[in-house]
């Protein structure tokens, strides 16, 4: 999404800065993997009904299923860049 008069975060002074936002469904660590296979079945499930789609997109979303350890990737890659971006910032 673009925003006008709002710089980006590079304009910002932040050189290496990315920011994208992404909504997850988190469940507690000692979820059995039956049960997570079902809450992930059910999401792809409503994920491809046309009309969902199509309100996503009206939205500017781009749905982007993951499997668990592609999330846990994610979140990893995410806090370690944070972690730097913040470390940069005077």
């Amino acid at each position: 999404m673009e925003l006008p008069d709002v710089p980006s975060l590079a304009e910002a002074g932040l050189k290496d800065g990315v920011s994208n936002t992404w909504i997850g469904v988190f469940v507690p660590s000692k979820t059995p993997p039956e049960i997570i296979g079902k809450i992930r079945d059910a999401g792809l499930k409503v994920l491809a009904k046309p009309d969902v789609q199509a309100s996503l997109k009206k939205l500017g979303v781009e749905p982007m299923p993951m499997e668990p350890k592609e999330i846990d990737a994610q979140v990893a890659k995410e806090i370690a860049a944070n972690v730097a971006l913040l470390k940069d910032v005077k």
